[in-house]
């Protein structure tokens, strides 16, 4: 996984896109669900959270096949000194997992720092409630996440199995 990570780390435009839309599903997720647990907009605050639990299967299926696609030649250079395909998708999934997690530590910090700053500006009112979402709908979210990413991993694994190393060896074309 290690080295996913590395290699994703070169990609820093498609990482950072996929980063941002992470923590922005994992933060509007979160506050639906946040809303449903409270019984605000009823039955609203539900719809929301599933709406985005699909736009996230989908965009973690696109990403998944934006790495498979766009990286083709990488992989089959791997294939080519003799790593199995195994290693490609443990690379594949430590690249998916690694982007998912960022954005769910991107949407923690961005909450404490909500609460600290909401304690800074008013100190008298401390002993209130002052997160915008509890952790239990965030950590729920993130959880289910994950779980998002390991079926867009399982799915894309066919599409990683169709890598010949032979792609590795071919001219390039200019």
């Amino acid at each position: 996984m290690r080295k996913g990570i590395l290699i994703i780390l070169r990609e820093k435009r498609t990482f950072m896109i996929f980063t941002v839309i992470y923590s922005l599903l994992i933060f509007l997720t979160s506050l639906f669900l946040e809303f449903a647990f409270s019984g605000q907009f009823g039955d609203l605050a539900l719809y929301l959270v599933l709406i985005f639990m699909f736009a996230s299967l989908i965009l973690s299926l696109l990403y998944a096949w934006l790495l498979v696609s766009r990286n083709k030649r990488n992989w089959a250079t791997f294939k080519c000194i003799g790593y199995t395909n195994g290693n490609v998708i443990t690379m594949l999934a430590g690249i998916i997992l690694f982007t998912a997690f960022l954005g769910f530590f991107v949407v923690v910090e961005i909450l404490f720092h909500y609460a600290a700053i909401f304690s800074y500006v008013f100190p008298d009112n401390v002993a209130a409630n002052n997160t915008l979402i509890s952790l239990l709908p965030t950590v729920l979210t993130s959880v289910t996440f994950m779980l998002v990413q390991l079926i867009s991993i399982a799915l894309i694994y066919r599409k990683t199995l169709k890598i010949r190393p032979i792609v590795a060896l071919k001219k390039v074309e200019a």
